[in-house]
């Protein structure tokens, strides 16, 4: 239990339930929330998502006073790829070292790549696009997160 300002809140035992009465664990991303107030998460995957969202989605030297947060995902989107094997291992790499560093409670289990994925409703043109499936799994909670990213020519990194 956790005592906070006089009062007794019971922590969340399920890392999935959102409880009614429950305090919010952070901040959501994209901050456009209508109301003017920063949309929070009250679950542990719900947070997981946004900080991970930021972590991919943020340029390495976009961020002031942390030049390192975030990855250089978007240089891989105008490499020409001669050895797909090479291209693969250099994303992986580039999303796990990030991961590593920055969310060290985050581990890929599992990764699957495909390029020009035919039937892809998360981008305009499919047949130019990377789409990466990871399975994450969450220490401390022991949550298996599935997670797909699409990489497009357009510049778009799209995470669901």
């Amino acid at each position: 239990m956790i005592r906070h300002r006089r009062k007794i809140y019971q922590p969340i035992t399920d890392p999935l339930k959102q409880v009614k009465d429950s305090k919010p664990i952070g901040i959501t991303l994209p901050f456009n929330n209508v109301n003017g107030i920063f949309s929070v998460s009250y679950t542990n995957v719900e947070q997981v998502l946004s900080n991970l969202r930021n972590l991919l989605s943020t340029r390495k030297g976009e961020r002031i006073m942390q030049p390192d947060f975030g990855t250089d995902l978007h240089y891989f989107l105008f490499e020409q790829i001669v050895d797909e094997r090479e291209f693969k291992d250099a994303l992986l790499g580039e999303i796990t070292s990030a991961l590593t560093f920055w969310m060290p409670y985050v581990s890929v289990t599992d990764v699957n790549m495909d390029f020009n994925p035919e039937e892809s409703m998360y981008v305009a043109e499919p047949k130019h696009t990377v789409a990466i499936s990871l399975t994450l799994f969450v220490s401390g909670v022991n949550i298996y997160l599935p997670v797909r990213l699409f990489i497009a020519e357009d510049g778009t990194l799209t995470i669901t």
